[in-house]
């Protein structure tokens, strides 16, 4: 078996193994649901049963179209070679975020009541048609067992919308104030760093073309790995410089609160590299996209330099300033989410390619 073809066996397994431990995550976030009044009965209903009803649908789910997701992983990758990886992380990255803390938490509960009714309905269907067998005993077992598939994932949807509304309004609160700019400052980070590397590989690039032209072949070769160190630590101290300090459990990470310098002076050169990497591109009729990516992917990245200056220059404008970034983080999530949905629909449910 080709490795590319293991490595997307294992991140469908690696999915799998990071479901249960979300949503565990997820519930030990939230307030504790008491819905019999029970200290030790609620607490086994908070961590173990709400965790477990939010993660089967979506293991039942990933069991069920294993192949295809495998080779959805694979369509990726061969659709996606003409956006370099370092593109594809902050892509992945947005996409993150928008599925743990808008998606996730609001379509798992209804998919697991609708999850255990198509359970149930299959049971009953298996009861009507005789295929259980067991004679009588065996069917009153599968009815009480498709009932109890019904009855328990709509109980924890009654007890976890309370408080994950409680969770919600935090969540909203906070995004409007504090973790969005923690979220829009580590995402615009990413961006200014591989904005800073694109003309890196650019000129390497073009250094290959020139020897395809003189000699026939290239002979020079980018030194992606110490490049993508390069922008890496760039992201770093970009993050250190962009950040507020952040209060965690284990005290809080002074970062330097210099937000002002991106809007000053790191944005703007991040702004110039891109238009003078697509006026260079323009003019030479230059195809490849290893540098910026494609059209849509300078679009995001112009969006992300372009708006942070735009609001803090003009103060009309400031209190568009949270919807707008908003915007901007799902339209590169929904770009993210186009690619995964039309490469899921082109794979095929059985064979891996």
């Amino acid at each position: 078996m080709k490795s590319d073809w293991m490595m997307t066996r294992i991140t469908v397994v690696a999915v799998a193994l990071i479901t249960p431990v979300y949503f565990l995550t997820l519930v030990f976030l939230l307030p504790q649901m008491t819905p019999f009044s029970n200290p030790l009965y609620d607490w086994i209903f908070h961590y173990a049963v709400a965790p477990a009803v939010f993660s089967v649908p979506w293991l039942a789910l990933l069991y069920y179209q294993r192949y295809r997701l495998a080779n959805t992983v694979q369509l990726m990758q061969e659709s996606t070679t003409a956006v370099p990886l370092r593109w594809r992380l902050f892509y992945g990255t947005n996409a993150a975020f928008v599925l743990m803390f808008f998606i996730l938490p609001m379509v798992t509960a209804p998919l697991a009541i609708l999850g255990g009714l198509a359970v149930a309905g299959h049971v009953f269907y298996g009861i009507g048609v005789g295929r259980l067998g067991g004679g009588k005993p065996a069917a009153a077992l599968a009815a009480v067992v498709a009932i109890v598939l019904c009855i328990v994932p709509t109980f924890v949807l009654l007890n976890f919308i309370p408080m994950y509304m409680q969770v919600w309004e935090s969540i909203l609160f906070n995004w409007r104030t504090f973790w969005f700019n923690v979220v829009y400052g580590v995402a615009q980070s990413l961006v200014n760093a591989l904005s800073f590397g694109a003309p890196v590989y650019f000129m390497y690039y073009a250094a290959g073309e020139y020897d395809k032209g003189v000699y026939g072949e290239s002979y020079t070769k980018p030194p992606t790995k110490w490049i993508r160190i390069g922008e890496l630590l760039l992201f770093f101290i970009f993050v250190a410089l962009w950040l507020p300090p952040v209060p965690t459990p284990f005290g809080t990470i002074p970062f330097l609160d210099m937000s002002w310098l991106f809007t000053s002076y790191i944005n703007n050169i991040s702004l110039i590299i891109v238009v003078i990497m697509i006026i260079v591109r323009k003019g030479l009729k230059v195809k490849d996209t290893s540098t910026m990516g494609g059209a849509s992917n300078i679009i995001i990245v112009a969006m992300f330099l372009v708006v942070e200056g735009l609001f803090k220059g003009i103060s009309f404008l400031q209190e568009y300033e949270v919807p707008v970034k908003t915007l901007i983080i799902w339209l590169a999530f929904l770009i993210f989410a186009i690619v995964i949905i039309v490469n899921f629909l082109r794979a095929s449910p059985r064979e891996l390619y």
